[in-house]
């Protein structure tokens, strides 16, 4: 998403990406595809001044700098979009979601993106991403005191988006739906993309009891098979897709003592979106939980009816670290297209 701030395109040369979190620091430096180097500082208890010495010390490259938000530090909303010319679009929107966000519109920096690729036979809709301008300007004062140039600021669902479209291109897929669900701290992020666009996005809680009671894997492993063939076969009439009070069929995963909250909400959006876009079925679920991943999916294989498939980001780049590995949503900020605008 480009917002208002922007500096400048985003280069295809040297570039890097970085992340602030309430406590660390995370940064990747790549040309090209080659990431040249990565790394994450702790950073907890350090003042804005300490921290910009610590960057400075590590000797990143000043300009195209990518920096994405955190899932809380942007709100992310979807609302139809305004009667208005495209030049009105983000005033419209500002009006729009007055009563939806927990602070006055003015003190937001707000940017709009379309949803979906704007097919003819759904209402025209927008997601608008709105960040706190104080957080802005604060974040933009300390890059500044570490020797860094802003030219982007993404957030993590147009970072997650581009991930997930460009495994899709790479494998052949690039047209059909695919829906990723990644880990990001306390929260997941559910996203479906088709041809290159977001059509949808959705956070859940994620926590101890995100997976609940995991059988054995080799059980899992042997249920896999009758799970891995598409999403149901309802053919109803479109609906709103953020209904996602919609009850799941005889072989979706359905609410009890023994199905995890998070799977029960993922099945629910996967009905909501099979309701709203039949002519777009889900090819595959991608899933990312870190060290959780193989159980998130043995999960997911065992309570959905779709193809669940670990995310694995070593395709997208080269030269990846056997040490650490690059953070996911730095390496979806630096596969932004320059030539695009959000």
């Amino acid at each position: 998403m480009k917002f208002p701030w922007n500096k400048k395109p985003v280069s295809s040369a040297g570039r890097l990406a970085i992340a602030i979190g309430s406590d660390a620091f995370s940064y990747v430096e790549v040309v090209g595809r080659q990431i040249v180097r990565s790394g994450t500082e702790p950073c907890g208890a350090d003042s804005p001044q300490q921290l910009a010495k610590l960057v400075q010390a590590l000797n990143l490259p000043g300009a195209n700098v990518i920096t994405v938000l955190g899932l809380s530090d942007c709100q992310f909303l979807q609302i139809d979009a305004p009667a208005v010319p495209a030049d009105e679009m983000k005033a419209a929107a500002r009006w729009q979601i007055k009563d939806k966000v927990d602070i006055p519109v003015d003190e937001l920096t707000l940017d709009v993106l379309a949803v979906g690729d704007q097919r003819a036979q759904h209402k025209r809709q927008l997601f608008v991403a709105a960040a706190r301008n104080a957080q802005v300007v604060e974040l933009g004062a300390w890059m500044e005191a570490a020797g860094l140039q802003p030219s982007v600021f993404d957030i993590t669902e147009l970072a997650q988006r581009n991930l997930q479209c460009a495994l899709a291109e790479q494998q052949g897929r690039g047209a059909n739906a695919s829906a990723a669900l990644m880990v990001h701290d306390a929260q997941c992020l559910l996203t479906i993309c088709a041809n290159g666009e977001l059509f949808y996005a959705r956070r859940l809680d994620w926590n101890s009891q995100s997976l609940g009671d995991m059988p054995a894997p080799a059980a899992v492993a042997s249920a896999a098979p009758a799970k891995a063939q598409g999403l149901m076969s309802m053919e109803l009439e479109g609906v709103d897709i953020v209904d996602y009070g919609a009850e799941p069929d005889d072989g979706s995963a359905r609410e009890s003592d023994s199905t995890p909250r998070l799977v029960v909400e993922v099945q629910r959006s996967l009905d909501a979106w099979e309701r709203s876009w039949p002519d777009l079925p889900l090819q595959c679920l991608w899933v990312e939980a870190g060290d959780r991943t193989e159980a998130l999916q043995g999960l997911l294989l065992r309570t959905l009816s779709i193809a669940v498939e670990a995310f694995d980001s070593k395709t997208l780049f080269t030269g990846h670290p056997a040490s650490e590995r690059p953070p996911l949503m730095l390496l979806g900020g630096l596969l932004r297209d320059g030539d695009r605008t959000h």
